[in-house]
C-alpha cells in the first residue's frame, strides 16, 4: 500500500495502522485512509457526487489521485473528516433527515437482498466449505431468516416506501465507517435505528421508537424483522467462505443459540408479534 501511495499520490509514509482492508495514516495535519474498493470507477464517481450534494453531513473527503482520479488501482484515498470518540442516537437522525427517495427504482427491499444474499452463499458453502462449524449451523440460521423473510412478504406493504441516507453496514460505533462514503446507502429510516440498538442495546430508545411506531403497523413489523435477523452470523459466514478469516467470530454466534432464542423471543413479547412457535415460550 505504501508503494501505492506514493505511485499514484505523491505521498510517502513511515508510520500507518492497519484498518480493515486499507491503513490509516497522518500527513500534513490531517489523517487519511487509503482503503480497497470493490466499486468501479463510475460508482466511485456516483458517491463522489452524491457528497457534495450533502449540506449537513460531512462525509470522509474524497482524494484525487495525480491522474485526477478517484481510484488507484482498486484504491480509495479519503481526508477523514469525523473522528469522534463514538456514533449517538444524534448521528443518526442527521442521516435519517436526508430524503433520499428520487434513488427508489434501484432501491432493492430487505427481501430480496437476502434471499439473493443466502442463495450465494449457499452455492460458496456447497463448493468451498468443508467448515463442519457452518455445515452444523447454517440450516438454522437460513430457518430463522427465512421465517423472516416471509413474514415482510407477507405483512410489508412496499408502496409507502419513503428512503434516506443510510448505511450498508453498521455494526459498530466507529466513526472511520460511519462517515465513510463506500459505506452509504439509501433504506429505511428503522434500517439504521435498529443497527444502533442492537449495537447498543438501548431498551429505553427501543421502546421508545416502538411507542412512535405503533401507529404505523406496516413498519413497526419491518422494525421488529430488523431487531431479530440474524445478520451477524452471515456477516461472519460470508467472512470464513468469501474472504478467508479464520472462525473465531462464528465460533462466539453459534455457541450462543440459546441466548439469541432468548432474544428472539424477548422481542417477540416486546413488539407483540409471535412468529416463532418452535421458540420455548415460558
Amino acid at each position: 500500500m505504501k508503494k501505492r501511495l506514493n505511485k499514484y499520490y505523491g505521498i510517502d509514509i513511515n508510520e500507518f495502522k492497519e484498518y480493515n482492508d486499507g491503513i490509516i495514516f497522518f500527513v500534513g495535519g490531517d489523517y487519511y485512509y487509503f482503503v480497497k474498493s470493490l466499486y468501479d470507477e463510475e460508482y466511485i464517481n456516483f458517491l463522489f457526487n452524491i457528497c457534495n450534494e450533502l449540506k449537513n453531513i460531512k462525509l470522509h473527503s474524497f482524494v484525487f489521485n495525480k491522474e485526477n482520479k478517484l481510484i488507484s488501482d482498486g484504491y480509495v484515498l479519503f481526508k477523514l473528516n469525523n473522528l469522534i470518540d463514538d456514533i449517538t442516537i444524534q448521528d443518526i437522525y442527521s442521516f435519517i433527515n436526508v430524503d433520499c427517495s428520487k434513488y427508489k427504482n434501484d432501491y432493492i427491499f430487505m427481501d430480496k437482498f437476502w434471499e439473493d444474499k443466502i442463495d450465494y452463499l449457499e452455492i460458496q458453502l456447497t463448493e468451498l466449505s468443508n467448515n463442519k462449524l457452518i455445515n452444523n449451523s447454517f440450516d438454522y440460521f437460513v430457518g430463522i431468516a427465512e421465517i423472516l423473510i416471509g413474514y415482510l412478504k407477507d405483512n410489508f406493504d412496499k408502496e409507502s416506501l419513503n428512503l434516506c441516507l443510510s448505511h450498508r453496514c453498521f455494526n459498530s460505533l466507529s466513526t472511520i465507517e460511519f462517515y465513510n462514503p463506500l459505506n452509504i446507502s439509501f433504506d429505511i429510516y428503522l434500517k439504521d435505528i435498529a443497527s444502533y440498538i442492537r449495537i447498543t442495546k438501548n431498551r429505553e430508545l427501543l421502546l421508545d421508537v416502538i411507542d412512535k411506531e405503533s401507529r404505523n403497523l406496516n413498519y413497526l413489523k419491518y422494525f421488529f424483522v430488523r431487531m431479530v435477523f440474524p445478520f451477524s452470523y452471515f456477516r461472519e459466514v460470508s467472512n470464513v467462505l468469501i474472504d478467508g478469516k479464520n472462525n473465531e467470530g462464528l465460533v462466539k454466534i453459534v455457541n450462543n443459540e440459546y441466548e439469541y432464542e432468548c432474544y428472539i423471543y424477548e422481542m417477540e413479547k416486546i413488539f407483540g408479534i409471535y412468529i416463532f412457535s418452535w421458540i420455548k415460550k415460558e
